[in-house]
């Protein structure tokens, strides 16, 4: 019922917010996969080096993914996020703040904590035609669609692997209908579903980290990403916390940084777990789509899970071994992660579902423990191929048993600075034996970071 409630109160917000106008694979290998490089469409007197679409709705696939790659200032990048938002993603408006206050808080807030979105900021201003400090509209985020997502993932510190790499493994997971449907107000809506426009950004800053990250919904936030430093960041859903539904996502009162941008303020301003730990302390992070928690890892093996305590309010780390997988799923690690798996709990409206949390964390945990030796990319994805979403469900938000889907499986490479990703299409034939629709995935597609920017 909280997430009802939660949904609801969201598309009533978003829909009054006053604006300014302005086949699958068996396994990845360095031969299964795509490279999608550096080359590409040059934008003169831009920080646009790349924007280009690898993924196209067409021939019956439900999802766009783009490239993008951006060099430059802050200021310029900033703008160039504004008007790809524009061109691409036909966000054409900016929500305004309940009152100018907020904006000016939102500038100071921004300028002592994360100096480079203040700089992004005020290009983002520039794109939509503002004064640079404007402080009536909200600059600091670009969203383009909201929904909630579920996923699963696991960190394989470099002793646990064959190649002697860190290496990240994680499904995102999500329902590909309208808003509309999920909300169980009609199986007829035409609308645009969350989560079939998505991205690949990397970011080249004349000074600071350089990043990669995977993203949708707002150019602004990150879901999973790197760093030049080697130091990565994963966000997943977290059922367990307790929101506000009147939270926006943009403008209206919002102050501090977007559980889904504070992933992008660590990779921008972080080098190890350790500074990643205090940025999530000394930051104020609110909530406004879902409850969230984090996972951040490295190149040398150290990796934390970072929640948020509902009953207290503070923040938990449950820190992971340097000669063990470390696994996440959509419950609180720091509450959990002593049960025996013989002795977790279900979700109760998802007893029987093998997409419960704890059921698939226990089938990640018993893939793990069983496997012998060091594990290899192939070993990880398989093991990520076992809890792929397939199935319908009313979890995670909806209202009605609808289809979700896995809608991207990402393997990222500490310590060569790369990932690959597979991106969900369409559904496939029927299968004879469980009588289910199959998903048809693209090939792995390879994205490697730019070889200056790893000091």
């Amino acid at each position: 019922m909280k997430f009802t409630f939660l949904l609801i109160a969201l598309i009533l917000l978003m829909l009054s917010a006053t604006s300014v106008s302005a086949n699958e694979q068996n396994g990845p290998s360095a031969g299964d996969a795509i490279s999608s490089g550096h080359s590409g469409q040059n934008h003169a007197g831009s920080a646009i080096l790349k924007d280009e679409v690898i993924i196209a709705q067409e021939n019956g696939n439900r999802v766009e993914w783009r490239h993008i790659i951006l060099k430059g200032n802050d200021t310029e990048i900033g703008m160039a996020l504004g008007q790809i938002a524009q061109k691409d993603y036909n966000i054409r408006s900016l929500s305004r703040y309940a009152d100018p206050i907020y904006g000016k808080a939102r500038q100071a807030y921004m300028e002592k904590n994360y100096p480079v979105m203040r700089e992004r900021m005020r290009g983002i201003a520039m794109a939509y035609g503002l004064s640079p400090d404007d402080a009536t509209f909200d600059t600091n985020t670009l969203p383009y669609s909201a929904g909630s997502f579920a996923c699963s993932m696991v960190y394989f510190p470099p002793e646990t692997m064959d190649i002697n790499h860190a290496i990240v493994c994680r499904n995102m997971e999500w329902y590909l209908v309208p808003l509309d449907i999920l909300l169980g107000r009609t199986w007829n809506d035409t609308g645009k579903a969350a989560f079939t426009q998505s991205f690949i950004l990397e970011i080249y800053p004349d000074s600071g980290y350089s990043t990669m990250a995977i993203g949708t919904s707002d150019l602004c936030a990150v879901f999973d990403g790197l760093n030049s430093k080697g130091l990565g960041i994963s966000l997943l859903a977290d059922s367990w916390m307790d929101l506000i539904p009147q939270t926006t996502i943009s403008g209206g009162r919002d102050s501090g940084i977007a559980s889904m941008q504070i992933t992008r303020l660590v990779l921008e301003t972080c080098k190890t777990v350790e500074e990643a730990k205090i940025a999530f302390l000394t930051n104020k992070e609110y909530l406004p789509m879902i409850g969230v928690h984090y996972m951040v890892y490295d190149s040398l093996g150290n990796s934390a899970i970072v929640e948020w305590n509902k009953t207290d309010g503070n923040l938990y780390f449950t820190d992971g071994s340097t000669n063990e997988p470390h696994i996440m799923t959509n419950h609180p690690l720091h509450i959990y992660s002593n049960y025996s798996t013989n002795d977790l709990p279900r979700e109760t409206y998802l007893y029987d579902d093998p997409y419960d949390t704890f059921n698939r964390y226990i089938v990640l945990n018993n893939t793990i423990s069983s496997h012998e030796g060091k594990f290899s990319e192939i070993d990880a994805s398989n093991a990520l191929g076992k809890v792929m979403a397939n199935t319908v469900t009313a979890a995670e938000g909806a209202v009605i048993p609808v289809p979700i889907n896995t809608i991207y499986n990402v393997i990222m490479d500490l310590t060569n600075r790369s990932m690959k990703a597979k991106f969900y299409l369409k559904d496939g034939p029927i299968d004879a034996d469980t009588l289910e629709n199959t998903s048809i995935f693209s090939p792995y597609i390879a994205f490697q970071m730019n070889d200056s920017t790893m000091q």
